[in-house]
């Protein structure tokens, strides 16, 4: 009996031992399996800074505008970041970006130690290992990698220039022609510009940069076409010029304001945030928007430099609940000298056209579409967008009638290129319009908009450490750079604030036995690390209530997990 004892115990000790094995390697694998997944298929990374707000924010401080409500983020310098470096000021303020009043009481400032932390985010990484037409980056995603200054440090930008081709920024827009389009004399020119290029990075040739030559201009003038955003990034680079759902309290004559463009005489009525339109028998009675801020501002960036330049392109979007079976709703935007219109009209037509004054029976018709008749008192979302030289408009969510966005097809309006690059400050913004007749309306949720404008900020400094660089930076509209098969160009969504392809000015130790095979300004393939594709962990709310964390975000916010587009 006692000798079965023994044994009993010896065998228990035997299975304890190879269960504590067992534990140990499941362990290991669970490791190995966990290191992999990192290092081949998501990562995870912090966002340390603004360089993409509003997109994606770094350390910042969330306000509410003491004067219209509206709610948005503002950069600030967190301090465990030694990259930070822009402090709050004592004297700073935070324009709101939707009526303007400088907010000077900032709830967060260095002092406090208490910035906002930056948002979390996945980032997927093995189609780039495996690449292939579809796998391989595509533009206008937004993508992690390198800086090519140091090799260690991770960036996170838009990927804005693709391989073969040439890239110019036009006007706050991103245009392109592929290598092929070019002729050999045009090539050649850029080569020389790419010996160059590396003579000067390698300190070989004093002096400075040479562009192409005219002869090249002329033919980037007749082939560059501007690069569309996809429709999934162009939302996030909608920002807010005026929200009619927050009308500032007392407003200025600086501030946004819509108004009726024949005073009190007027059928329309925007004192509140439910607009109405009453017939007073006027024909182009109207509402427009007066407003300052039509300009490349972001409110993230509370130290402003030089002032920003005007942006054209525009979309108008409200809930549109006639009251009445007849009538019509046009709405007006510019292009520069251009003027464009969207009619809607109850009975179902609706039409886009383009002339300078209000359109008539006998004015061209860039497209149209019948649709169902609205319905008395069914409110319908309506969306009229003019960006990248292309209209459209949206009628519950759908598109339902565009221009064309390919040169010779019927309601094409391209780009002129030469005026572009020469006629830059003859340029006159026309403010948005709203006109009705013919029936009693209702638009609530009155929303006007601009789109992303890329322009360097030269208060925020140039090329620094290059006497030979462009002082517009690489690939403007001076400097256009060619990228070659292994070359991308990333930008920065908050572009006054986002030293990015335009303005890097240092060869990382990790680039330079490349040679010739890299050039500033781009990317090189093998420095990708992965696409952006959803915020996990959004800035998290404080728990003011409890000592010591009231410092940190410590409940996640689920609202603002998103997906990154």
């Amino acid at each position: 009996m006692q000798q079965g004892a023994g044994n009993t115990q010896v065998r228990g000790r035997e299975v304890h031992r190879e269960g504590l094995k067992d534990t140990v390697e499941s362990i290991v694998i669970a490791l190995i399996l966990a290191f992999v997944f990192r290092a081949f298929v998501v990562e995870a990374f912090v966002i340390p800074t603004g360089s993409m707000a509003p997109t994606l924010y770094g350390a910042h401080g969330t306000i509410l505008c003491e004067d219209c409500g509206t709610e948005f983020a503002y950069g600030v310098r967190d301090l465990d970041d030694q990259r930070q470096s822009a402090p709050v000021r004592s004297n700073a303020v935070a324009r709101c970006p939707n009526c303007d009043h400088p907010n000077s009481d900032l709830p967060i400032s260095d002092e406090k130690r208490n910035a906002e932390k930056g948002d979390r985010i996945l980032v997927l990484k093995w189609p780039f290992d495996i690449g292939g037409r579809f796998l391989d980056p595509r533009r206008w995603d937004v993508i992690v990698f390198k800086d090519p200054a140091d090799g260690t440090t991770n960036f996170i930008k838009r990927l804005a220039g693709m391989p073969n081709e040439v890239l110019m920024i036009l006007d706050g827009d991103v245009y392109t022609v592929p290598v092929s389009e070019l002729s050999a004399d045009t090539l050649a020119e850029f080569q020389r510009q790419l010996d160059e290029k590396y003579e000067f990075q390698s300190n070989v040739r004093q002096g400075t940069l040479r562009a192409v030559s005219e002869q090249a201009f002329a033919e980037l003038e007749q082939k560059l076409r501007i690069a569309r955003k996809t429709p999934e990034a162009q939302e996030p680079l909608w920002f807010n010029v005026y929200n009619h759902d927050y009308p500032p309290r007392n407003p200025d004559a600086n501030q946004p304001r819509w108004t009726a463009g024949y005073g009190e005489e007027s059928g329309w009525d925007a004192s509140s945030r439910r607009v109405r339109f009453s017939p007073h028998g006027r024909t182009g009675d109207f509402l427009e928007l007066r407003n300052e801020n039509f300009q490349a501002t972001c409110a993230y960036n509370i130290h402003r430099g030089q002032s920003p330049p005007v942006v054209s392109d525009h979309r108008m979007r409200f809930v549109l609940t006639p009251q009445s079976a007849d009538g019509q709703v046009m709405i007006r935007l510019g292009k520069w000298s251009r003027v464009f219109w969207a009619t809607i009209r109850i009975n179902g037509l609706v039409t886009l056209q383009e002339s300078n004054d209000l359109p008539g029976d006998h004015t061209a018709v860039m497209a149209s579409k019948q649709l169902p008749a609205f319905v008395p008192g069914k409110p319908v979302e309506i969306s009229f967008e003019n960006v990248d030289y292309r209209l459209s408009l949206r009628v519950g969510g759908e598109e339902v009638a565009a221009s064309s966005s390919e040169a010779g097809q019927p309601g094409y309006y391209g780009p002129n290129v030469r005026q572009l690059r020469h006629a830059r400050k003859e340029m006159v913004l026309i403010p948005p319009r709203v006109y009705a007749e013919g029936g009693d309306f209702e638009l609530t949720h009155l929303i006007v908009e601009r789109d992303e404008h890329y322009y360097h900020d030269a208060s925020q400094g140039g090329l620094g450490t290059l006497s030979w660089g462009p002082r517009g930076g690489w690939g403007s509209a001076t400097s256009p750079i060619l990228l070659r098969e292994h070359e991308y160009f990333m930008l920065g969504d908050n572009t006054a604030a986002s030293k990015d392809s335009r303005l890097w000015d240092v060869v990382g130790p990790h680039l330079l036995d490349r040679g010739k095979d890299f050039q500033l300004g781009t990317v090189p393939r093998d420095q990708l690390i992965g696409k952006a594709f959803f915020v996990y962990w959004p800035s998290g709310h404080r728990l003011d209530w409890l000592p010591f964390f009231d410092r940190w975000g410590v409940v996640p916010d689920v609202g603002r997990m998103r997906w990154i587009r």
